[in-house]
């Protein structure tokens, strides 16, 4: 029974600005039950869902991915959907509703989705809002992120469904999560426990690393250098020490984001830590020699702060830093050569390197984690899924779950997934002269100056934000995608054993949950504001003996023996011996 610990913001905001989720609509045929118990199932007639229609092995799972015989239904009901946009300025007038990629869907489905689509910025704010007023829409994405309580509370409570109970309607997700006996992190994310299932989560067709930096391969090799040269911090700062020196254009290299890392993407755990400053919740939390970590307050965080303030003195990294929440928010400086070294996807490397008019040859090669020494082994953040960060949550409330399972579980299919990673024909993607599906000009030189990757996601699938399972290949099918395809895989080659990460079948109870919950704000608060500072010498690193024995006062002690007590349970049920290097 994982709990995800997450910390309630307050909303501050006119309920007005935000419309209501609750959609009434013709009787589906549905017993409602209003707190998370089984609806009865719709008549059959009306739809086509996949419930009996299927083999199972021996466990009960689904032996292959499933069909569905279209449209799913043929009733006039409407399933309402929270979700987000992540290039608003890009929607018609009408509204996301009316672009073609969900009006195809709606088309071949036959399942009405009304769409309500809210700002990222008040996402968790409004997330509040909708579930004060008991007024959640009935598929929500996200909202595994911006509860407040555990995952048990929020289906216990009757906010959420628990989809285990309509796992017969779900087989192309079931068989997703358990066709590969050695996906254990699939499994047991999908599984949040054997008999819940919390979530339909975003995937990918195949585990990679979707995102890490990039550097100025041209400028590499102006300094006789390739990335290959790049191993260790030493030639990551040499690097970065030549741009500085050697470009015009380009005072201060390396845009550090303002959470140090990415969350879940991790670059940066040479140190055997984990730099990234999570703004909402407690952690990033890992095992050493069975012994609960705390990121931010051990002497190799220091040792890693020290390095990164260094770095800082010696105008390496931008003062405009703290600023920088996501690599579109210097996407001006990177283009225009003011820095080098960015965080970034390949999918965004033709749109980056097009743009760059004053250099022809500019390009940008992958850089690989960077290490402490050559070979070193990496024990924690650098594990290589198929999970992405997308998700949708059921409502307790909706009308007719089956119906919105099955909407769901249509992503994952066959049809459904093709469908969902490359939108309409004519618009993403277009046929070759072999019948595959291949970039259309407008999608690679959008107008609106959108680059390819980020089209993607608003012209199909929204795969970091929405549930469905997401072709990786479809962000690579032009003439040169091979070479930004193999990106990935460039990035994925390190040494990596896993000893230390933090198990993603951990157990809290929803005591243990509710006392860290009511320390976290201030220990979350108390990082960002801290830890943070050590960068740009807003606090002196003389400090930092002061920084710890603050955040001890906070109660951090309790939340780590809370932890290890978690972690402890968590290995006795397995009867495993924690692993130690």
């Amino acid at each position: 029974m994982k709990k995800k610990l997450i910390l309630l913001i307050a909303a501050a905001l006119v309920l007005s600005l935000f419309a209501g989720c609750r959609t009434d609509g013709p009787e589906p045929g549905t017993t409602p039950t209003g707190g998370g118990g089984v609806t009865e199932p719709p008549e059959e007639e009306m739809y086509n869902f996949a419930n009996g229609k299927y083999q199972v092995n021996e466990q009960g799972f689904p032996t292959a991915p499933y069909d569905y015989e279209l449209p799913i239904s043929t009733t006039d009901e409407v399933l309402s959907f929270w979700t987000v946009v992540w290039s608003p300025q890009h929607l018609p007038e009408e509204g996301y509703g009316s672009m073609d990629f969900p009006e195809g869907e709606r088309e071949l489905t036959g399942v009405n989705i009304e769409y309500v689509v809210v700002p990222f910025e008040s996402r968790a704010e409004n997330y509040s809002i909708l579930l004060n007023s008991d007024d959640l829409c009935d598929i929500m994405t996200q909202a595994t992120a911006y509860h407040p309580g555990t995952y048990e509370d929020a289906i216990e409570d009757g906010f959420w469904v628990n989809l285990y109970d309509y796992i017969e309607y779900m087989p192309n997700y079931i068989y997703q999560a358990t066709f590969d006996p050695d996906d254990e992190l699939t499994y047991e994310t999908v599984f949040y426990d054997d008999d819940m299932i919390v979530a339909f989560y975003s995937m990918l067709n195949e585990a990679l690393i979707g995102s890490n930096y990039l550097a100025r391969g041209d400028w590499l090799a102006d300094m006789g250098k390739t990335n290959d040269d790049i191993v260790t911090w030493d030639d990551l700062h040499e690097m970065l020490v030549g741009f500085k020196a050697n470009v015009e254009t380009c005072q201060f290299p390396f845009p550090l984001l303002n959470t140090l890392d990415m969350g879940g993407l991790y670059a940066f755990t040479s140190f055997d830590t984990l730099p990234y400053v999570d703004p909402f919740n407690i952690g990033p939390v890992y095992i050493i020699d069975g012994k609960v970590q705390h990121s931010h307050i051990t002497e190799r965080d220091r040792e890693f702060i020290t390095m990164i303030n260094s770095w800082y003195n010696e105008g390496l990294i931008d003062p405009g830093w703290s600023n920088y929440s996501n690599n579109t928010n210097y996407t001006d400086k990177t283009v225009t050569g003011q820095v080098g070294y960015i965080y970034g996807s390949p999918g965004e490397v033709p749109s980056l390197e097009a743009a760059i008019t004053n250099d022809g040859d500019a390009s940008f090669v992958p850089i690989k984690k960077p290490l402490k020494e050559p070979g070193q082994t990496i024990h924690l953040g650098g594990e290589v899924a198929r999970i992405s960060y997308g998700s949708s949550t059921i409502s307790a409330t909706c009308e007719n779950i089956p119906l919105a399972v099955t909407w769901c579980d249509w992503r994952y299919s066959p049809a459904g997934s093709f469908y969902a990673s490359w939108g309409p024909e004519g618009i993403l993607w277009e046929k070759d002269e072999n019948g595959n599906p291949i970039a259309t000009e407008w999608a690679l030189s959008n107008p609106n100056g959108l680059a390819y990757a980020w089209a993607c996601m608003l012209y199909a699938i929204n795969s970091l934000a929405e549930h469905g399972m997401e072709d990786g290949s479809r962000k690579y099918a032009f003439d040169g995608g091979e070479r930004l395809e193999a990106i990935h895989y460039y990035w994925a080659d390190y040494k990596y054993d896993g000893a230390y990460s933090w198990p993603v079948g951990i157990n809290f109870t929803a005591e243990q949950t509710d006392e860290i919950n009511s320390y976290a704000s201030d220990i979350v608060t108390y990082i960002s504001e801290n830890y943070l500072a050590f960068v740009d010498n807003s606090k002196p690193l003389s400090e930092w003996d002061d920084y710890v024995a603050g955040i001890s006062a906070l109660k951090l002690d309790r939340v780590l023996e809370i932890y290890q007590e978690a972690y402890d349970a968590y290995m006795a049920e397995k009867n495993e011996e924690a692993p130690e290097v």
